[in-house]
């Protein structure tokens, strides 16, 4: 019943709105500065708020936020802002020093699958070719070009000289060079 009332008022909203020739929605975007503050604070206010009830968490948060902004379309000067406080390359190392600890079961499974006698599958999951490309930048692990949307990835130690499937064993290349290694492999 509640759901019925606010599509009735959602309705009525837009019917009006368009009565009155956009004057409502023209009244809501004045305010878009304000709004735009209010969205950055109740961020700000959120991640505060995380890092302290989660400390142990906030390290993850960290890692992907880092992550998250280094593919996000921003301008030069937004770039340049961002770069120094998100420059965690030795941050990164030390992490990782640390060991196997900081990494979620999900990623340490995902990780380690496709391991051993039972890997001999020539099947990796999207989810695991996409991690391989990450970790390689989404570039080619041989001609070091941006990888595109058809990207392979490619058995270091092929499946019949006894490869197997876990993360370590792969690296993604652009369609020609997977291609040339195959053609390679063959002859």
């Amino acid at each position: 019943m509640k759901i019925n009332f606010v599509i009735f008022l959602i309705t009525v909203f837009l019917m009006a709105n368009t009565y009155y020739d956009g004057r409502f929605t023209e009244y809501l975007t004045k305010g878009k500065k304000y709004y735009k503050i209010a969205t950055f604070g109740f961020v700000g206010l959120s991640i505060y708020l995380f890092i302290n009830k989660h400390p142990g968490e906030s390290k993850n948060l960290i890692k992907h936020a880092t992550e998250l902004i280094k593919y996000m379309p921003v301008d030069s000067n937004t770039s340049d802002m961002l770069t120094p406080l998100f420059d965690f390359t030795n941050a990164r190392e030390k992490i990782n020093q640390m060991g196997q600890s900081n990494i979620t079961p999900q990623t340490r499974r995902m990780m380690n699958s496709g391991g051993g006698r039972g890997g001999v599958k020539r099947c990796v999951s999207e989810t695991k070719k996409k991690y391989v490309a990450a970790q390689q930048s989404w570039k080619c692990n041989m001609c070091n070009e941006q990888l595109s949307h058809t990207f392979q990835v490619d058995h270091k130690i092929d499946l019949q000289f006894g490869g197997d499937n876990s993360v370590s064993n792969l690296a993604a290349l652009c369609n020609n060079c997977h291609a040339d290694k195959t053609a390679a492999n063959n002859l």
